[in-house]
């Protein structure tokens, strides 16, 4: 049986997709969280056809080799390594999962040790991102929350629809650590909803990212961010002119003027059910200015731009092959 026909054949419960070049051997790769079952990493072997290895990669179970209710997932690199990780939102009592790759597509888990896997236990995640909520250049965490089962405590309430949780905010404090800034996040992410659906994107043009999230029984709400774009900022629009018309796919890596270095996907798919702004935004914190833009296109095209200013969304055309 080939590796494709695999692909073809091999099912599970899936909730939550994520593409990203996992093995950094320019290809794009698909890891899917899957609801109860071991999860999936299927490497592209660059001939059409995939080979699922999350087993081999440590990135089909927890840490403490349990299948969890995986949900929402992401890729992106929080730690600014060059490679991407994934963070996985789980079922009331198993805590959210973050599987650090250290290199080649072998990841190891680290949620309790980053202080993601304690705040998180108490809630039922579902959407989920990474994003950088402060322009400091670290990308930081949101997940929206809803359970699935009522309980025990608003059973003993009399509660009859129990499932309201409140949204999470996770601050990445650059040393593979996480802060719990929910409290600290307004209003909205102290109101309990059912949230299921998260997509993110900078929906008004100021400079940081915003939040449009649904929930069961209600009209889907805009979460603004207030005050991102009080540090620098650049804005990254990936034009395509082959068949990727998007730029989907696209890796770019940036550059500060002081030196800090962070790569980006182009994606629209985040979370669970949700697409987002395909459009990147880099925090670049006090710098105002890009030393350098570099995007490596999916055709093997490589574009640079040098001393980008801030504060603006750069328009980045594919040039011919």
């Amino acid at each position: 049986m080939t590796a494709r026909a695999r692909l073809s054949t091999e099912f599970g419960p899936a909730l939550g997709v994520s593409t990203a070049d996992f093995n950094g051997d320019g290809w794009m790769d698909i890891y899917v969280a899957n609801d109860g079952q071991p999860n999936q990493l299927w490497i592209n072997q660059r001939n059409g056809t995939f080979t699922e290895t999350a087993q081999l990669a440590g990135a089909a179970v927890s840490g403490a080799g349990n299948a969890e209710a995986g949900m929402g997932v992401d890729a992106g690199d929080f730690d600014n390594d060059g490679d991407e990780d994934l963070f996985i939102t789980e079922l009331t009592g198993q805590g959210a999962d973050l599987y650090v790759n250290v290199g080649g597509g072998v990841f190891e888990e680290h949620g309790a040790r980053a202080g993601l896997r304690r705040p998180t236990l108490p809630f039922t995640g579902f959407g989920a991102a990474w994003l950088d909520i402060d322009n400091d250049g670290w990308l930081d965490l949101v997940t929206v929350n809803g359970a699935v089962t009522q309980n025990v405590d608003a059973a003993a309430r009399g509660e009859r629809f129990a499932l309201q949780q409140r949204k999470q905010a996770f601050r990445n404090l650059g040393n593979g650590r996480f802060e719990d800034v929910s409290t600290r996040a307004g209003p909205a992410f102290a109101r309990a909803d059912v949230s299921r659906g998260a997509a993110f994107g900078d929906i008004d043009n100021d400079g940081d990212i915003d939040i449009v999230v649904s929930s069961v029984g209600q009209k889907a709400v805009v979460l603004g961010n207030d005050g991102g774009n009080h540090k620098n900022w650049l804005g990254i629009r990936t034009i395509g002119k082959t068949s990727n018309r998007d730029g989907i796919g696209c890796r770019v890596k940036v550059v500060s003027a002081s030196g800090a270095t962070q790569y980006f996907t182009v994606s629209t798919a985040v979370g669970y059910l949700s697409a987002s702004d395909k459009r990147l935004l880099v925090g670049l914190d006090r710098d105002a200015t890009a030393r350098l833009v570099e995007i490596r296109w999916p055709s093997g095209v490589v574009q640079r731009f040098e001393q980008v200013k801030a504060g603006q969304i750069l328009d980045a055309i594919e040039p011919a092959s």
